[in-house]
Protein backbone atom coordinates (compact mmCIF):
# COMPACT_ATOMS: atom_id res chain seq x y z
CA UNK A 1 0.00 0.00 0.00
CA UNK A 2 2.74 2.51 0.91
CA UNK A 3 4.76 1.84 -2.41
CA UNK A 4 1.05 2.13 -4.34
CA UNK A 5 1.00 5.95 -2.78
CA UNK A 6 4.21 6.74 -3.64
CA UNK A 7 3.73 5.84 -6.80
CA UNK A 8 0.34 7.84 -7.05
CA UNK A 9 2.11 10.93 -5.19
CA UNK A 10 4.97 11.18 -8.15
CA UNK A 11 2.15 12.77 -10.46
CA UNK A 12 1.49 15.55 -8.11
CA UNK A 13 5.28 15.93 -6.32
CA UNK A 14 7.19 16.03 -9.90
CA UNK A 15 6.58 19.46 -10.86
CA UNK A 16 6.04 20.48 -8.10
CA UNK A 17 9.74 20.36 -7.80
CA UNK A 18 10.28 20.54 -10.96
CA UNK A 19 8.31 24.28 -11.61
CA UNK A 20 10.52 25.17 -14.74
CA UNK A 21 9.23 22.24 -16.79
CA UNK A 22 6.16 22.57 -19.37
CA UNK A 23 4.57 19.05 -19.60
CA UNK A 24 2.46 18.58 -22.73
CA UNK A 25 -1.05 17.43 -22.18
CA UNK A 26 -0.49 17.16 -17.85
CA UNK A 27 1.18 13.85 -18.55
CA UNK A 28 4.29 13.22 -16.18
CA UNK A 29 7.13 11.40 -17.56
CA UNK A 30 8.31 8.93 -14.87
CA UNK A 31 11.90 7.77 -14.44
CA UNK A 32 11.88 3.88 -14.60
CA UNK A 33 15.48 3.56 -13.01
CA UNK A 34 13.92 5.62 -10.11
CA UNK A 35 11.01 4.09 -9.81
CA UNK A 36 12.69 0.47 -9.74
CA UNK A 37 14.86 1.51 -7.08
CA UNK A 38 11.74 1.96 -4.99
CA UNK A 39 9.89 -1.48 -6.23
CA UNK A 40 11.27 -3.76 -9.05
CA UNK A 41 7.65 -4.87 -9.97
CA UNK A 42 6.56 -1.08 -10.43
CA UNK A 43 4.87 -1.40 -13.91
CA UNK A 44 2.50 -3.72 -12.27
CA UNK A 45 1.31 -0.81 -10.06
CA UNK A 46 1.06 1.54 -13.03
CA UNK A 47 -0.59 -0.91 -15.19
CA UNK A 48 -3.32 -1.50 -12.35
CA UNK A 49 -3.63 2.48 -11.68
CA UNK A 50 -4.49 2.53 -15.32
CA UNK A 51 -6.92 -0.33 -15.67
CA UNK A 52 -9.03 0.97 -12.67
CA UNK A 53 -9.10 4.80 -14.03
CA UNK A 54 -6.97 6.63 -11.79
CA UNK A 55 -4.44 7.36 -14.37
CA UNK A 56 -4.31 7.99 -17.80
CA UNK A 57 -0.88 6.65 -19.48
CA UNK A 58 1.08 7.27 -22.54
CA UNK A 59 3.63 5.42 -24.18
CA UNK A 60 6.89 5.97 -25.43
CA UNK A 61 7.57 8.74 -28.08
CA UNK A 62 10.14 10.38 -29.77
CA UNK A 63 12.53 12.46 -27.40
CA UNK A 64 10.92 10.69 -24.49
CA UNK A 65 11.73 7.71 -23.55
CA UNK A 66 10.23 7.65 -20.29
CA UNK A 67 6.00 6.28 -20.26
CA UNK A 68 3.95 9.47 -18.79
CA UNK A 69 1.32 9.69 -16.53
CA UNK A 70 -1.42 11.83 -15.37
CA UNK A 71 -4.17 12.08 -12.88
CA UNK A 72 -7.61 10.54 -15.11
CA UNK A 73 -9.49 13.68 -13.33
CA UNK A 74 -12.84 12.71 -15.18
CA UNK A 75 -13.12 9.03 -13.48
CA UNK A 76 -12.25 10.42 -9.84
CA UNK A 77 -14.59 13.83 -10.19
CA UNK A 78 -17.42 10.88 -10.77
CA UNK A 79 -16.66 9.35 -7.92
CA UNK A 80 -15.63 12.17 -5.54
CA UNK A 81 -19.23 13.13 -5.58
CA UNK A 82 -20.92 12.89 -2.28
CA UNK A 83 -23.72 14.97 -0.87
CA UNK A 84 -24.69 16.70 2.54
CA UNK A 85 -27.66 16.45 4.81
CA UNK A 86 -27.96 20.11 6.14
CA UNK A 87 -28.63 19.06 9.33
CA UNK A 88 -24.98 17.43 9.83
CA UNK A 89 -24.31 20.84 11.56
CA UNK A 90 -24.66 20.38 15.26
CA UNK A 91 -27.00 22.48 17.39
CA UNK A 92 -24.30 22.80 19.89
CA UNK A 93 -22.53 25.17 17.73
CA UNK A 94 -21.63 28.23 20.49
CA UNK A 95 -21.90 31.05 18.05
CA UNK A 96 -25.28 29.54 16.91
CA UNK A 97 -26.74 29.29 20.26
CA UNK A 98 -25.28 32.63 21.29
CA UNK A 99 -26.81 34.20 17.83
CA UNK A 100 -30.66 32.50 18.86
CA UNK A 101 -30.63 34.05 21.65
CA UNK A 102 -30.07 37.45 20.80
CA UNK A 103 -32.96 37.30 17.85
CA UNK A 104 -35.95 39.24 19.03
CA UNK A 105 -39.24 40.21 17.56
CA UNK A 106 -39.33 44.41 17.48
CA UNK A 107 -42.12 46.44 18.14
CA UNK A 108 -42.20 47.45 14.08
CA UNK A 109 -45.37 46.93 11.98
CA UNK A 110 -47.77 44.50 14.31
CA UNK A 111 -50.28 44.22 12.28
CA UNK A 112 -47.54 42.18 10.25
CA UNK A 113 -45.11 41.12 13.15
CA UNK A 114 -47.99 39.45 15.08
CA UNK A 115 -48.29 36.49 12.78
CA UNK A 116 -44.59 35.45 13.41
CA UNK A 117 -46.34 32.84 16.37
CA UNK A 118 -46.81 29.13 17.12
CA UNK A 119 -48.82 28.78 13.60
CA UNK A 120 -45.97 28.84 11.06
CA UNK A 121 -44.24 25.82 10.84
CA UNK A 122 -41.53 24.70 8.38
CA UNK A 123 -41.14 20.84 7.41
CA UNK A 124 -37.31 20.92 8.11
CA UNK A 125 -37.24 16.43 8.01
CA UNK A 126 -39.58 16.76 4.36
CA UNK A 127 -37.14 19.74 3.14
CA UNK A 128 -33.94 17.92 3.98
CA UNK A 129 -35.11 15.01 2.26
CA UNK A 130 -36.18 16.51 -0.66
CA UNK A 131 -33.88 18.83 -1.29
CA UNK A 132 -30.54 16.38 -0.87
CA UNK A 133 -29.36 16.52 -3.84
CA UNK A 134 -29.20 20.99 -3.73
CA UNK A 135 -25.83 19.75 -1.37
CA UNK A 136 -23.66 18.12 -3.88
CA UNK A 137 -20.11 18.61 -4.86
CA UNK A 138 -16.97 17.36 -5.71
CA UNK A 139 -14.74 16.71 -2.83
CA UNK A 140 -11.40 16.29 -5.53
CA UNK A 141 -12.37 19.69 -6.71
CA UNK A 142 -9.78 21.83 -6.08
CA UNK A 143 -11.27 25.24 -8.00
CA UNK A 144 -12.79 26.05 -4.49
CA UNK A 145 -10.64 29.51 -3.55
CA UNK A 146 -12.61 30.08 -0.30
CA UNK A 147 -15.11 27.95 1.83
CA UNK A 148 -16.81 25.19 -0.38
CA UNK A 149 -19.65 26.79 -1.61
CA UNK A 150 -22.04 24.25 -1.36
CA UNK A 151 -21.21 23.53 1.77
CA UNK A 152 -21.67 27.21 2.97
CA UNK A 153 -25.30 27.10 1.16
CA UNK A 154 -26.31 23.99 3.24
CA UNK A 155 -25.18 26.24 6.22
CA UNK A 156 -26.93 28.89 5.38
CA UNK A 157 -29.83 26.46 4.74
CA UNK A 158 -30.11 24.90 7.63
CA UNK A 159 -29.57 28.13 9.38
CA UNK A 160 -32.45 29.66 8.37
CA UNK A 161 -34.63 26.19 8.70
CA UNK A 162 -33.22 25.96 12.45
CA UNK A 163 -34.83 29.55 12.93
CA UNK A 164 -38.49 28.51 11.81
CA UNK A 165 -37.97 25.36 13.95
CA UNK A 166 -36.86 27.12 17.18
CA UNK A 167 -39.72 29.76 16.54
CA UNK A 168 -36.62 32.07 16.88
CA UNK A 169 -38.31 35.07 14.48
CA UNK A 170 -36.53 38.30 13.96
CA UNK A 171 -38.48 41.74 12.75
CA UNK A 172 -36.21 44.46 11.78
CA UNK A 173 -36.84 48.03 9.90
CA UNK A 174 -34.65 50.77 9.53
CA UNK A 175 -36.36 54.13 7.79
CA UNK A 176 -32.76 55.57 7.54
CA UNK A 177 -31.94 52.81 4.99
CA UNK A 178 -34.49 50.91 2.61
CA UNK A 179 -37.53 51.21 5.01
CA UNK A 180 -38.25 47.32 4.31
CA UNK A 181 -39.75 45.11 6.60
CA UNK A 182 -36.66 42.58 7.38
CA UNK A 183 -38.05 38.88 8.39
CA UNK A 184 -37.33 35.36 8.26
CA UNK A 185 -39.84 35.33 5.51
CA UNK A 186 -37.67 37.33 3.54
CA UNK A 187 -34.34 36.05 4.11
CA UNK A 188 -35.65 32.50 3.22
CA UNK A 189 -34.72 30.54 -0.13
CA UNK A 190 -38.14 30.27 -2.11
CA UNK A 191 -37.30 26.65 -2.56
CA UNK A 192 -38.46 26.53 1.59
CA UNK A 193 -41.86 27.75 0.40
CA UNK A 194 -43.60 24.40 -0.57
CA UNK A 195 -42.86 23.44 2.94
CA UNK A 196 -44.00 26.22 4.96
CA UNK A 197 -47.27 26.08 6.60
CA UNK A 198 -49.28 28.71 8.84
CA UNK A 199 -51.84 25.93 10.89
CA UNK A 200 -51.61 22.92 8.35
CA UNK A 201 -52.52 25.77 5.39
CA UNK A 202 -50.74 26.38 2.34
CA UNK A 203 -49.57 30.29 1.97
CA UNK A 204 -49.96 31.39 -1.19
CA UNK A 205 -48.05 35.23 -2.26
CA UNK A 206 -48.95 37.85 -4.58
CA UNK A 207 -46.28 39.33 -6.18
CA UNK A 208 -45.80 42.76 -8.30
CA UNK A 209 -44.02 42.05 -11.42
CA UNK A 210 -40.83 43.56 -12.60
CA UNK A 211 -40.79 45.64 -9.35
CA UNK A 212 -38.20 47.95 -9.08
CA UNK A 213 -38.90 49.48 -13.16
CA UNK A 214 -42.43 49.54 -11.83
CA UNK A 215 -41.83 52.13 -8.77
CA UNK A 216 -39.31 53.80 -11.44
CA UNK A 217 -41.96 54.43 -13.77
CA UNK A 218 -44.16 55.32 -10.78
CA UNK A 219 -41.95 57.99 -9.59
CA UNK A 220 -41.46 59.37 -12.92
CA UNK A 221 -45.45 59.32 -13.27
CA UNK A 222 -45.89 60.87 -9.42
CA UNK A 223 -44.11 63.76 -9.53
CA UNK A 224 -47.01 66.52 -8.43
CA UNK A 225 -47.83 63.74 -5.86
CA UNK A 226 -47.38 65.35 -2.22
CA UNK A 227 -46.63 61.47 -1.12
CA UNK A 228 -43.82 60.89 -3.72
CA UNK A 229 -42.27 64.36 -3.45
CA UNK A 230 -42.17 63.73 0.56
CA UNK A 231 -40.23 60.81 -0.05
CA UNK A 232 -38.30 61.78 -2.28
CA UNK A 233 -37.19 64.72 -0.37
CA UNK A 234 -36.46 62.19 2.79
CA UNK A 235 -34.05 60.44 0.46
CA UNK A 236 -32.44 63.44 -1.01
CA UNK A 237 -32.91 66.27 1.42
CA UNK A 238 -34.92 69.13 1.32
CA UNK A 239 -32.46 71.20 0.05
CA UNK A 240 -32.09 69.21 -3.01
CA UNK A 241 -35.03 68.78 -3.98
CA UNK A 242 -36.34 71.84 -6.13
CA UNK A 243 -33.36 71.01 -8.50
CA UNK A 244 -34.53 67.67 -9.14
CA UNK A 245 -37.84 68.24 -9.71
CA UNK A 246 -37.26 71.12 -11.94
CA UNK A 247 -34.57 69.09 -14.30
CA UNK A 248 -37.13 65.63 -13.86
CA UNK A 249 -40.04 67.78 -14.89
CA UNK A 250 -37.64 69.96 -17.59
CA UNK A 251 -37.05 66.17 -19.14
CA UNK A 252 -40.04 64.57 -18.38
CA UNK A 253 -43.04 66.63 -20.19
CA UNK A 254 -41.08 66.82 -23.71
CA UNK A 255 -42.77 64.59 -26.62
CA UNK A 256 -39.36 63.61 -27.35
CA UNK A 257 -39.26 62.26 -23.89
CA UNK A 258 -42.89 60.58 -23.67
CA UNK A 259 -42.56 58.85 -27.19
CA UNK A 260 -39.27 57.10 -25.89
CA UNK A 261 -40.95 56.04 -22.42
CA UNK A 262 -44.23 55.02 -23.59
CA UNK A 263 -42.93 51.45 -24.99
CA UNK A 264 -40.64 50.75 -21.84
CA UNK A 265 -43.68 51.85 -19.40
CA UNK A 266 -46.41 49.53 -21.15
CA UNK A 267 -43.58 46.69 -21.21
CA UNK A 268 -43.57 47.24 -17.21
CA UNK A 269 -46.88 47.65 -16.11
CA UNK A 270 -47.89 44.48 -17.93
CA UNK A 271 -45.19 42.69 -16.30
CA UNK A 272 -43.15 42.17 -19.56
CA UNK A 273 -39.90 44.26 -19.12
CA UNK A 274 -37.51 41.26 -19.01
CA UNK A 275 -38.68 39.87 -22.15
CA UNK A 276 -38.70 43.78 -23.71
CA UNK A 277 -34.83 44.21 -22.98
CA UNK A 278 -34.03 40.99 -24.45
CA UNK A 279 -33.32 41.95 -28.07
CA UNK A 280 -32.06 45.11 -26.87
CA UNK A 281 -28.63 43.01 -25.58
CA UNK A 282 -27.58 41.00 -28.61
CA UNK A 283 -24.37 39.50 -27.81
CA UNK A 284 -25.81 37.60 -24.77
CA UNK A 285 -25.82 33.97 -25.93
CA UNK A 286 -25.67 30.81 -23.91
CA UNK A 287 -22.58 28.87 -23.60
CA UNK A 288 -22.58 25.60 -25.51
CA UNK A 289 -24.55 23.48 -22.61
CA UNK A 290 -27.44 26.43 -23.10
CA UNK A 291 -26.77 27.97 -20.09
CA UNK A 292 -26.38 31.81 -19.78
CA UNK A 293 -23.11 32.58 -17.81
CA UNK A 294 -21.80 36.45 -17.29
CA UNK A 295 -19.99 38.10 -14.52
CA UNK A 296 -21.60 40.42 -12.27
CA UNK A 297 -19.79 42.04 -9.04
CA UNK A 298 -20.75 40.61 -5.80
CA UNK A 299 -20.47 43.09 -2.58
CA UNK A 300 -20.58 40.10 -0.11
CA UNK A 301 -16.93 39.30 -1.40
CA UNK A 302 -16.22 42.90 -2.55
CA UNK A 303 -15.24 40.64 -6.52
CA UNK A 304 -16.92 39.85 -9.30
CA UNK A 305 -18.20 36.64 -9.94
CA UNK A 306 -19.86 34.88 -12.86
CA UNK A 307 -23.62 33.48 -12.40
CA UNK A 308 -25.03 31.08 -14.37
CA UNK A 309 -28.91 31.72 -15.25
CA UNK A 310 -31.08 28.83 -17.06
CA UNK A 311 -32.84 31.18 -19.37
CA UNK A 312 -32.20 35.01 -20.75
CA UNK A 313 -35.37 36.32 -19.14
CA UNK A 314 -33.60 35.24 -16.06
CA UNK A 315 -30.30 36.71 -16.47
CA UNK A 316 -32.31 39.90 -17.67
CA UNK A 317 -34.00 40.21 -13.98
CA UNK A 318 -30.51 40.44 -12.63
CA UNK A 319 -28.97 43.03 -15.61
CA UNK A 320 -32.01 44.81 -15.04
CA UNK A 321 -30.60 45.86 -10.99
CA UNK A 322 -27.11 46.66 -12.76
CA UNK A 323 -28.71 48.93 -15.22
CA UNK A 324 -30.51 50.67 -12.09
CA UNK A 325 -27.92 51.14 -9.84
CA UNK A 326 -24.83 51.35 -11.83
CA UNK A 327 -22.11 53.83 -10.77
CA UNK A 328 -21.46 56.87 -13.31
CA UNK A 329 -17.98 57.15 -12.85
CA UNK A 330 -17.99 53.18 -13.72
CA UNK A 331 -21.10 52.55 -15.55
CA UNK A 332 -21.40 48.93 -17.11
CA UNK A 333 -21.50 48.34 -20.78
CA UNK A 334 -24.87 47.19 -20.70
CA UNK A 335 -26.19 50.55 -19.15
CA UNK A 336 -24.63 52.12 -22.05
CA UNK A 337 -26.40 50.27 -24.34
CA UNK A 338 -29.72 51.04 -22.71
CA UNK A 339 -28.84 54.27 -22.26
CA UNK A 340 -28.19 54.16 -26.18
CA UNK A 341 -31.90 53.10 -26.52
CA UNK A 342 -33.17 55.37 -23.68
CA UNK A 343 -31.28 58.43 -23.58
CA UNK A 344 -33.73 60.56 -22.18
CA UNK A 345 -34.99 58.11 -19.31
CA UNK A 346 -31.11 57.74 -18.64
CA UNK A 347 -31.10 61.64 -17.75
CA UNK A 348 -33.65 61.30 -15.34
CA UNK A 349 -32.14 57.95 -13.50
CA UNK A 350 -28.73 60.29 -13.78
CA UNK A 351 -30.42 63.47 -12.15
CA UNK A 352 -31.22 60.80 -8.98
CA UNK A 353 -27.65 59.72 -8.83
CA UNK A 354 -25.61 63.32 -9.65
CA UNK A 355 -27.98 65.98 -7.54
CA UNK A 356 -26.80 64.84 -4.15
CA UNK A 357 -23.58 65.54 -3.00
CA UNK A 358 -23.36 62.84 -0.39
CA UNK A 359 -20.66 60.31 -1.05
CA UNK A 360 -21.59 57.23 -2.90
CA UNK A 361 -25.06 59.51 -4.22
CA UNK A 362 -25.76 56.96 -6.84
CA UNK A 363 -27.03 54.13 -3.91
CA UNK A 364 -29.82 57.25 -3.58
CA UNK A 365 -31.63 56.18 -6.34
CA UNK A 366 -32.47 52.41 -5.60
CA UNK A 367 -32.81 53.92 -1.87
CA UNK A 368 -35.86 55.84 -3.24
CA UNK A 369 -36.95 52.63 -5.11
CA UNK A 370 -36.98 50.67 -2.12
CA UNK A 371 -38.35 53.74 0.06
CA UNK A 372 -41.45 54.02 -2.05
CA UNK A 373 -42.30 50.37 -2.41
CA UNK A 374 -42.31 49.76 1.62
CA UNK A 375 -44.74 52.93 2.13
CA UNK A 376 -46.79 51.31 -0.88
CA UNK A 377 -46.60 48.07 0.65
CA UNK A 378 -46.11 48.25 4.34
CA UNK A 379 -47.57 51.64 5.41
CA UNK A 380 -50.38 52.42 3.27
CA UNK A 381 -52.26 48.09 1.86
CA UNK A 382 -51.16 45.59 4.13
CA UNK A 383 -52.09 48.33 6.64
CA UNK A 384 -55.37 48.65 4.92
CA UNK A 385 -55.76 45.37 4.80
CA UNK A 386 -55.70 44.63 8.21
CA UNK A 387 -57.71 47.38 9.51
CA UNK A 388 -60.63 45.58 7.68
CA UNK A 389 -59.56 42.14 8.01
CA UNK A 390 -58.39 41.71 11.49
CA UNK A 391 -58.30 37.95 11.17
CA UNK A 392 -56.12 37.27 7.86
CA UNK A 393 -52.87 36.37 8.68
CA UNK A 394 -50.78 38.62 6.61
CA UNK A 395 -47.08 39.05 5.64
CA UNK A 396 -44.69 40.70 3.20
CA UNK A 397 -41.80 39.67 1.42
CA UNK A 398 -40.82 43.42 0.30
CA UNK A 399 -43.24 43.38 -2.98
CA UNK A 400 -44.86 39.87 -2.19
CA UNK A 401 -48.37 40.23 -0.01
CA UNK A 402 -48.75 36.59 1.74
CA UNK A 403 -52.02 35.19 3.26
CA UNK A 404 -53.38 31.37 4.06
CA UNK A 405 -54.75 29.91 0.50
CA UNK A 406 -58.51 30.40 2.30
CA UNK A 407 -57.51 33.89 2.55
CA UNK A 408 -55.92 34.92 -0.75
CA UNK A 409 -58.96 36.09 -2.71
CA UNK A 410 -59.92 38.43 -0.34
CA UNK A 411 -56.32 39.67 -0.31
CA UNK A 412 -56.09 39.62 -3.87
CA UNK A 413 -59.06 41.68 -4.56
CA UNK A 414 -58.06 44.07 -1.79
CA UNK A 415 -54.21 44.66 -3.16
CA UNK A 416 -55.90 45.38 -6.45
CA UNK A 417 -57.92 47.78 -5.10
CA UNK A 418 -55.56 49.83 -2.99
CA UNK A 419 -53.00 49.56 -5.59
CA UNK A 420 -54.98 51.76 -7.90
CA UNK A 421 -55.75 54.50 -5.81
CA UNK A 422 -52.21 54.43 -4.18
CA UNK A 423 -50.57 54.63 -7.97
CA UNK A 424 -53.71 56.94 -9.16
CA UNK A 425 -54.16 54.45 -12.00
CA UNK A 426 -50.73 53.47 -12.97
CA UNK A 427 -50.87 49.98 -11.49
CA UNK A 428 -48.56 47.04 -11.51
CA UNK A 429 -48.95 43.52 -13.18
CA UNK A 430 -49.30 40.52 -10.81
CA UNK A 431 -48.72 37.18 -10.22
CA UNK A 432 -49.83 34.55 -7.45
CA UNK A 433 -48.61 31.73 -6.27
CA UNK A 434 -49.30 28.65 -4.14
CA UNK A 435 -46.54 27.61 -1.58
CA UNK A 436 -46.70 24.05 -2.67
CA UNK A 437 -45.00 21.17 -4.46
CA UNK A 438 -46.82 20.61 -7.97
CA UNK A 439 -48.66 17.23 -6.98
CA UNK A 440 -49.81 18.76 -3.47
CA UNK A 441 -51.17 22.00 -5.38
CA UNK A 442 -53.24 19.47 -7.63
CA UNK A 443 -54.70 18.14 -4.48
CA UNK A 444 -55.82 20.95 -2.66
CA UNK A 445 -56.59 22.65 -6.01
Amino acid sequence: MNNALYFLSLVISIPTYQKDKTYLWGFIPMDSQRLKKKDSNYSKYFEYFVQIGILQGKGHSKGCTCKRYRYNYENINLEGVECLDFSIFEMTDKFLVKNLLKENIGNDCPYLSKWFDDGLFLDVDRLNDDLSSEFCYNKYSLSYTRLNPIMAKAYSYWYTALMFREQCYRISRNPESDNRLHTNLTNMPSKFRPYLTYYGENIQSLDIKNSQPYFMVLVLESLSNSKIVEIMSRVFGSSNIGTILQKLQETTSSKAFQEEFAPLKKAVLTGQFYEFLMPLFTDIKPDYDGVFRKSFYNSDTGKAEVFEFPTKRDLMKKLTLQILYTPLKRPSKEYLIFKQHFPLLCECIEVFKTTSSEKDSFKLFPKLLQQVESDCVIDIITKQIAETNPDMPLWTIHDSFCTTQSWFPVLESMVYELFLSYSQGVSPNFKSELWCNSDECLKVA
